[in-house]
């Protein structure tokens, strides 16, 4: 069911690529069709990025209407989008299309990644909720095929990206389920403990375990306590400022910048082959990776691949910048344009096992149940704005800093991020979603609750209570 659910996150994830590979034939167009300034392709990727934490916000609001629902909106408005960008006719309408596209990834990682954390076991979690971001690489990947193959045509390009829309809709109609816990929320105990016994094997005829039982078991909650009061609780606020520091520090790394223009930075940056198939390999390295990055979770948790990518990333754009700098000084390099193609590949390969991931596979796990819906989206909608802004700063950087001083901005941002993962990220391997709460909570307060649970004979991890705090220590 996960697997099916992350099929969703592909057609919108196409839009992060998207404008990689449509923007040069729009520069170039074929005869009668549109045409567009530089300028205009730069706006065509942002109104994108800028759609995309609007995309967030919607999706706060729809998965209060339940995961499997917000899962079919998604879709519905990503096939709206690719099907706008295919039958646009001038640029307004492109820009409205990408508008469209971007609302359908900002509301795609969130309502996946929530389902997936909702329904996995504490054993598989950390590796499940990766699958959205190896969905997104794929998303990506694919789109940048498309552009090799169709390199004068993005009218083709979009129409291919509608198709993946289409199948994620009928599998949310007809094969996936409601999740479990928010059955649980929404006063639905016979239907969530019907489903929970599915998900964890547990034959129909024969009585839920007493973990299934634990996991399905309501969390006692204060009487009159509005969203208000539960939003200001430090077990919400914590997780919220470590989370959108940790998506700041993503953003301004150059993550997205890379994403987003693959095709022409490779032109610019003077690589020996072509700039299409040079976006393929990226978009080859962020699959490998993400592929990778499941495994690394499940064995090393967050902090440590976190910290890894970061030194890594710091590497590569500082040699990038290096590269830069010394050819832009009449250095003759007789690498015949590899060099290039190295550092971005492996600065997309790094990021992918940490910076690029981690943020979007914790969003669906560290925030309480009662307003987990509101802050995850809410998140990922800031993160996305850091996005839209960098995005929108590109050509302004790469004019006023040079290709090789925008690279090293994004290299001491890199370093600066691994200086706060170390700091303050905490660790949430291994850990029930219960677990992760009582991580954030008062001191005194987690003492209290697990004794109580204790009491009643029910199994908490005892590396709640004092391991792990918000420094991650």
């Amino acid at each position: 069911m996960s697997l099916c659910a992350n099929v969703v996150v592909l057609g919108p994830a196409m839009g992060f690529g998207y404008s990689a590979v449509a923007g040069p034939a729009m520069e170039k167009p074929k005869v009668d069709d549109v045409s567009l300034t530089n300028v205009e392709v730069n706006w065509m990727a942002t109104v994108s990025a800028l759609g995309t934490p609007v995309g967030c916000i919607v999706s706060s609001l729809v998965m209060s209407r339940g995961r499997r629902i917000s899962m079919f909106v998604t879709s519905f408005i990503s096939m709206a989008g690719w099907v706008t960008i295919y039958m646009s006719t001038t640029y307004t309408q492109i820009l409205i299309g990408r508008v469209i596209s971007g609302i359908a990834t900002g509301m795609a990682s969130v309502p996946t990644t929530v389902y997936v954390a909702e329904v996995a076991g504490s054993k598989w979690r950390g590796t499940m909720v990766t699958w959205t971001s190896i969905s997104i690489a794929l998303g990506v990947l694919i789109v940048y095929i498309f552009g090799y193959i169709c390199k004068d045509d993005w009218r083709q390009v979009a129409l291919m990206c509608a198709m993946f829309p289409l199948v994620s809709i009928a599998l949310t109609l007809f094969v996936v389920p409601e999740t479990p816990l928010w059955m649980r929320d929404h006063n639905r105990p016979e239907e969530a403990l019907e489903i929970m016994k599915k998900f964890r094997g547990v034959p129909k005829d024969q009585p839920a375990t007493s973990e299934i039982l634990f996991e399905l078991k309501p969390r006692p909650q204060k009487k009159n306590q509005n969203l208000l009061k539960h939003l200001t609780k430090r077990s919400a606020l914590v997780p919220f400022a470590v989370m959108l520091s940790f998506f700041f520090f993503q953003q301004f790394s150059g993550i997205f910048v890379i994403i987003y223009y693959a095709v022409e930075i490779m032109d610019k940056s003077g690589a020996s082959l072509d700039r299409h198939l040079c976006a393929v390999l990226i978009g080859v390295a962020r699959f490998i990776a993400s592929l990778l990055t499941a495994g690394v979770s499940r064995k090393f948790g967050r902090r440590i691949p976190s910290m890894v990518s970061g030194v890594g990333m710091t590497i590569f754009m500082g040699g990038m910048s290096l590269y830069l700098y010394l050819a832009d000084k009449g250095t003759v390099m007789a690498d015949n344009g590899v060099v290039p193609i190295v550092c971005m590949m492996m600065y997309i390969f790094m990021s992918t096992i940490g910076f690029l991931v981690i943020p979007f596979a914790m969003v669906g796990e560290v925030f309480p149940s009662k307003v987990k819906d509101i802050l995850s989206g809410l998140t990922a909608a800031l993160g996305y704005l850091f996005s839209a802004v960098t995005i929108k700063l590109y050509p302004d950087m790469s004019l006023l800093m040079g290709m090789h001083g925008m690279f090293l901005f994004f290299a001491i941002m890199s370093i600066v991020g691994v200086v706060f993962v170390l700091l303050f990220l905490p660790e949430t391997k291994g850990k029930t979603l219960r677990e992760i709460e009582d991580m954030f909570r008062k001191k005194s307060n987690t003492i209290e609750m697990q004794s109580t649970e204790r009491a009643i004979g029910e199994r908490v991890a005892p590396t709640t209570v004092t391991t792990v705090g918000v420094t991650g220590n």
